[in-house]
């Protein structure tokens, strides 16, 4: 190694030379974009390429050096050098890039004031929508070299040469892993947000509002609906109604029979609106959404105030309070009618405005949500109203809700669905043929209580010479009394499991009775139960997979989906998994995940998010 050096001096002090000036014009990139200098981001990202390039470069030259053709230590460690320097200079590439993208955003605002939304003309609108709208290859190109650089910085043997770089390494390993799948979301925006701005063409959507402290299927009890209309940014329309606004004129003109548990613990006799989304798949719910909006609608008479000759939206979005609640964390509090509603109060004082306060006020009750309306129209001018360095932070809030599903979209064009699907927004029940769970909740006419209920779940698998064997548990620990707002908790039930599982054992449905049906693509276990004040409810079921689950054990390979019902959280969870086989790896690897011995797994958490779990033998 030291006669190698001492041969190849000149040339390795000029890699080093090349290396140190590639590493200050990345980091001069970088400290560019941060102060949004984009242009001057270009020139050091290219000198930092060119520098890495060179490097490169004479590291080609050395490897015709004798000593390293003939010694496979000397060739493997030069291997890892020149991943290192390949991985840095695809790093300064897409430094560039991300510098030429954001110059480009920038471009299309030029000034202080132009960088407020409500300012822009409908032009300059239109260019920032159609710049995402044709992004996305761009952020492909830039998501490229990033993965570029992770693939030859894993290739890279960080315990000989450069093992006093490892651990620098593979912090920068992670960092990258994270802007991919930044990079990920950064795509799906562009892709889904111009669209939903009402660009390439104006658009029309119908809102439905679910709160989630009244559980239902898809979120929450619909309570309020809006029509939204968009044309390439600028709202032209966007109107709310309380939904009995739409329901109670027509109960006697429509006559849908009800699915049997709102039949039966709901006290309904006929099916309307306000209980459309009984399915926990949102495109299903969606469409029946807008069939009883049209049927209904149809029914009412032309001068209704809530008569909308609308033959057809482009879409159905779904959203929780969370998403205003933190739409309100960015704008501040807003004031209607003297009343301040903050991020801290908003669910709970709307709830007994429109609940309970409008009596005390004089409020008819027909007019008791029209504060709903004020409150979004507001909201709509604060938003307008924020400069441009705030965009990002209002990305982030949409973003995260769309994940954890307090906001669902189904498009009516097939090809923009499946955009929406491709990145986990359309609220379907996911297609697998692996192990799933989804425990699905509706509140039976137990007024807003699901805000006072704690929920643990708890799933075990076990695999005996039979076939695997799945043991559930749900906890509800009702931290509530009676009061306006609390009541009893009555739920019914629905646990998803894969198609052609076999009920062995039920405990905790009132009198134990179950309804086990086959729908989208899954066998349906369903009961209901009933909490008291301070008490804690317990189900309990056992139930045998199919045989296919276990011929893949066999093959060496377990998959577990567990997702997440929108609009409801589980504190805790617990999932065991017991085999026969020997277990050889297993995702997610993270401190949640122990390995007990050879056969045995157990993960804790929470159900904020859909969960995924693999084993391999």
């Amino acid at each position: 190694i030291i006669i190698f050096f001492l041969i190849n001096f000149f040339s390795i002090k000029q890699i080093y030379q090349e290396v140190m000036s590639g590493k200050e014009n990345l980091e001069q990139t970088i400290n560019s974009i941060q102060i949004q200098n984009f242009n001057q981001a270009k020139i050091f990202a290219q000198n930092s390429s060119n520098n890495f390039s060179a490097a490169i470069n004479n590291v080609e030259k050395l490897k015709s050096c004798l000593l390293i053709r003939f010694s496979s230590y000397l060739k493997n460690q030069i291997n890892d050098i020149e991943y290192v320097l390949t991985a840095a200079e695809s790093l300064s590439r897409a430094a560039g890039q991300s510098a030429s993208f954001g110059q480009s955003l920038k471009d299309v605002i030029n000034n202080e004031e132009k960088s407020i939304f409500s300012k822009l003309s409908q032009q300059e609108k239109q260019s920032i929508l159609k710049y995402l709208y044709q992004s996305g290859p761009e952020l492909n190109g830039l998501k490229a070299n990033v993965n570029l650089a992770l693939i030859y910085l894993n290739q890279t043997n960080l315990d000989n040469l450069l093992y006093p770089l490892k651990d620098r390494i593979n912090e920068l390993k992670f960092q990258l892993a994270q802007a991919e799948l930044l990079l990920d979301k950064a795509i799906s925006i562009t892709e889904i947000l111009p669209i939903l701005a009402g660009y390439p063409e104006k658009t029309k959507f119908l809102v439905i509002l679910e709160n989630n402290d009244e559980l239902r299927p898809t979120g929450g009890f619909i309570g309020t609906y809006g029509i939204l209309e968009i044309d390439s940014g600028d709202i032209i329309e966007f109107t709310t109604h309380d939904i009995y606004h739409l329901d109670m004129p027509i109960k006697d003109k429509l006559h849908i029979i009800p699915p049997e548990p709102l039949k039966k613990y709901l006290g309904v006799d006929y099916w309307y609106l306000r209980d459309a989304n009984w399915s926990p798949d949102w495109p299903t719910s969606a469409k029946k959404i807008d069939w009883f909006y049209q049927a209904e609608n149809k029914l009412h008479d032309q001068a209704s105030a809530v008569k909308d000759n609308s033959k057809e939206f482009a879409g159905i979005i779904a959203i929780t309070p969370q998403v205003i609640i933190d739409l309100l964390a960015i704008v501040g509090p807003i004031e209607i009618d003297n009343v301040i509603y903050d991020k801290n109060n908003f669910q709970e004082l709307l709830q007994y405005k429109v609940e309970k306060g409008y009596v005390a006020l004089g409020i008819p009750s027909w007019q008791r949500k029209e504060v709903i309306g004020d409150i979004a129209k507001e909201l709509k001018i604060r938003l307008f109203d924020l400069p441009a360095k705030q965009w990002p932070k209002i990305l982030t809030i949409l973003n995260n809700n769309l994940d954890i599903k307090n906001i669902l979209v189904y498009l009516s064009d097939l090809t923009k669905q499946n955009f929406v699907k491709q990145y986990g927004w359309a609220g379907e029940v996911k297609d697998t043929k692996d192990d799933y769970l989804m425990v699905v909740d509706a509140n039976m006419a137990a007024l807003k209580t699901d805000a006072v209920i704690n929920r643990n779940l708890e799933y075990k698998i076990n695999q005996n010479p039979n076939g695997l064997f799945a043991e559930l548990k749900i906890n509800y620990a009702h931290q509530g009394n009676f009061d306006w707002k609390t009541t009893r908790y009555r739920t019914y039930t629905r646990i998803y499991a894969p198609l052609n599982s076999q009920l062995i054992k039920t405990e905790g449905f009132v009198n134990n009775e179950i309804i086990i049906t086959n729908e989208l693509d899954k066998t349906c276990f369903g009961g209901f139960i009933s909490i008291e004040p301070g008490k804690i409810g317990n189900l309990y079921l056992e139930y045998k997979l199919p045989d296919n689950l276990n011929k893949l054990v066999d093959s060496n390979y377990y998959k577990l989906y567990i997702q997440k019902q929108p609009g409801n959280n589980v504190n805790h969870a617990i999932i065991d998994f017991n085999f026969l086989n020997k277990i050889k790896s297993f995702n997610p690897v993270s401190l949640n995940f122990q390995k007990i011995n050879d056969n045995k797994m157990k993960w804790e958490g929470d159900l904020s998010i859909d969960r995924s779990f693999n084993v391999n033998f």
